[in-house]
This record gives structure tokens, C-alpha cells and sequence, in this order.
């Protein structure tokens, strides 16, 4: 399994930056709703600013609002709003969800005087690896014994829902080279990882820009089931346009999850080894103005020299170069032992330190 690089909640990072660009959802509606874009003027797609629009609810950073004119309409008439939701697992009350955003929105358009209301189309996109058909609030009650009664009091509605995970190699290989082909074609392959090392060269294609390029090697690498090392490896032995920046994009991640981890390691350890050091009377202040700043300037200053770092933190030679030679190693699990079990033992004869 890779390391753990902090990457929280790919799909939906991933997802809301796609779809956070016209151009993509242009493209989405086109593909798979054809009737829909055929009335829409996609040139007038506008991104709202969901949070305003939802003021009372709960933030899902995966939703995406788009605002966008009717063919041959005013300007000021007729807009239709498309609401996107990521889910990456099945979930029963869905309806409940998008049923809330829609009547807020639908309330907001109601509090300002002379517009009138908009339709509003909720679109889910779904990669989870479970089967899954989204349940409308009316199929929720159907087994209620007086359904027959209640059916038509119930308020229902169906979902523009797209199961990218059951879409077939083939069918996303005839999409025309683009953005939406790749961020397409990564997260439906999300629970097929042989998928995305097989079409690696493809994925990549449609990433014009550092930002796009980016984007995609870290959403890969947060849900590849391989190491860092294995996904660098595949990278290497495959032959495209841009591999040079996706190699550098790769490393760059690679290092900044390496410098995080290591600097967490090393705060986690000194902050146990700060109580360790108050239970035997040791001034918490000495302590954080010398070791706490030979932690974090090793951490940000890799280069300084072994001089530097003791004139710059008032510790002796000795306990830097002990520190320096165990973070050479590139060890963080031994790095932080070092931290705790050494460095910090004993906080009150410290080795080499002056009071």
C-alpha cells in the first residue's frame, strides 16, 4: 500500500476541480446528455458560489453549481441551474441530499423579488466500486403499507446519474482527446487499478498544463493500490509526450509528502518528549527555543550545514551532527525514535546542551 500522503478525500478533490472548469462540464453534458445540452447555451455556463447559495446547511466540498442560459432566451430569463454531486460509496437517502439543495435554491430564487424561479437539474456522478441505482424519495416509500394513499402527496424527483465505473475502456477511448477524457477515464478506473496503469500514456494525453497535469498524478497517486515507488517505475518504463512533467510533478509530490511526514514524525515525538521533559523539571522554554527550532530549520533548511544549525539554535556540535547523521539515513521512523529515545531522554542532562 502507498504511504499515506494526506490526500484527503481524492475522488471528491479531484471531481470538484474538474468540474470546476466549464470546459469539462461542457463536455459531460454533451456526452452523456445530449438532450440537454442541445437546449442549453453552454456558452453562458456560469460556476455559482454554492455556499452562499446553501447558507444553512451543511458544506459538501464535492458539489459543484453550475448556472446556464436557454438557447435563444434574454439574458435575464430562463436559466437552468445544474447541480453536481460526487458520491465515491452508495448512499440510501441521496434524494433527501439533493432535495435539500434543491429547494434551497429554489428559496433563494423565491427571496429575490421579480425573478423568477429556474429549473433545477441535479446530476450525480458515482465511481464507487458497489453496484448502485439511486433511490428517489417516492421509491424510499414504497414500502410503506398506505403508500397507495400517500404516493401522490410525496415529493419526487429523478437524477441525471452516471455510473462512471461501469463505463467500458472502449467507450471512454472514443471520447475525443481532452481534459474531461482523462479526469473521465482516471476515476472511472479507480476500482480497476490495472486500468490505469495500462492506459497511463492515454490518461495523461489530455493534461495540457502544469495544473491539469498535476492534478491527475495526484489524484492517481492517492488511489493507486501500489507503493509511490511502483507507480514511479510504471511512469519510467512508459513512453509519452509529457513525461518529463509528470516525472518532476511525481517528485515534487513525493518529497513534499516525504518532508511532511518526517517533520510531523518529528513534532509528534518532540511533543511527547516535551511532557516527558516537564515531569522531571526540565523549563519548557529552554527546551522549545533550542531543540524545537533544530527540528523545524532541519526541516526547512535541509542544506544548512552542521555549523549553521548549531549557531542558529545555540546547541552544541555534538547533538547536531548526532541529529544530522540519523536524518541522513532518510529514515523517518528511525529518525523520530531518535527524537524521543535520545535526543529528548533525560531532557535535564541533556547531551551537549548548555543551560
Amino acid at each position: 500500500m502507498p504511504q499515506n500522503l494526506n490526500v484527503h478525500q481524492p475522488d471528491d478533490r479531484f471531481f470538484k476541480s474538474a468540474m470546476s472548469d466549464p470546459e469539462v462540464v461542457k463536455a459531460y453534458l454533451q456526452h452523456f446528455y445530449p438532450n440537454i445540452a442541445a437546449i442549453a447555451d453552454l456558452a453562458s455556463l456560469k460556476l455559482e458560489n454554492s455556499v452562499s447559495l446553501r447558507p444553512n446547511l451543511k458544506r459538501f466540498e464535492a458539489d459543484v453549481i453550475y448556472r446556464c442560459r436557454f438557447q435563444g432566451e434574454a439574458d435575464d430569463h430562463f436559466y437552468f441551474c445544474l447541480l453536481f454531486e460526487h458520491k465515491s460509496k452508495p448512499d440510501k437517502y441521496i434524494a433527501v441530499q439533493v432535495g435539500s439543495y434543491i429547494m434551497e435554491l429554489l428559496s433563494s430564487m423565491v427571496k429575490k423579488q421579480g425573478r423568477e424561479l429556474e429549473p433545477v437539474l441535479p446530476l450525480i456522478f458515482y465511481n464507487g466500486k458497489e453496484k448502485w441505482m439511486p433511490q428517489t424519495l417516492s421509491e424510499l416509500f414504497q414500502g410503506h403499507p398506505h403508500y397507495a394513499v400517500l404516493e401522490p402527496y410525496i415529493p419526487n424527483f429523478r437524477f441525471l446519474f452516471q455510473d462512471a465505473t461501469r463505463l467500458s475502456p472502449e467507450e471512454l477511448l472514443r471520447l475525443d482527446l481532452s481534459y474531461f477524457r482523462s479526469v473521465l477515464m482516471s476515476m472511472a478506473f479507480r476500482h480497476r487499478q490495472h486500468l490505469i496503469f495500462k492506459y497511463l500514456q492515454l490518461i495523461f494525453e489530455g493534461t495540457d498544463g502544469k495544473e491539469k497535469v498535476s492534478a491527475v498524478t495526484t489524484y492517481i497517486l492517492g488511489v493507486a493500490e501500489r507503493s509511490e515507488e511502483e507507480f514511479l517505475k510504471q511512469i519510467q518504463d512508459t513512453t509519452f509526450t509529457i513525461k518529463p512533467e509528470v516525472m518532476s510533478t511525481l517528485e515534487q509530490i513525493l518529497e513534499r509528502g516525504r518532508k511532511e511526514g518526517l517533520e510531523k514524525g518529528m513534532e509528534k515525538g518532540m511533543e511527547k518528549g516535551i511532557e516527558k521533559g516537564i515531569e522531571k523539571g526540565m523549563d519548557r522554554g529552554v527546551y522549545k527555543n533550542s531543540i524545537f527550532n533544530l527540528l523545524k530549520t532541519a526541516v526547512h533548511f535541509p542544506d544548512w550545514p552542521a555549523e549553521k544549525l548549531a549557531d542558529f539554535t545555540e546547541l552544541s556540535m555534538e547533538v547536531v551532527a548526532a541529529f544530522l547523521s540519523v536524518k541522513s539515513e532518510g529514515d523517518a521512523a528511525a529518525l523520530k525514535k531518535y527524537v524521543r529515545e535520545d535526543l529528548l531522554t533525560d531532557l535535564s542532562h541533556a547531551k551537549g546542551y548548555d543551560n
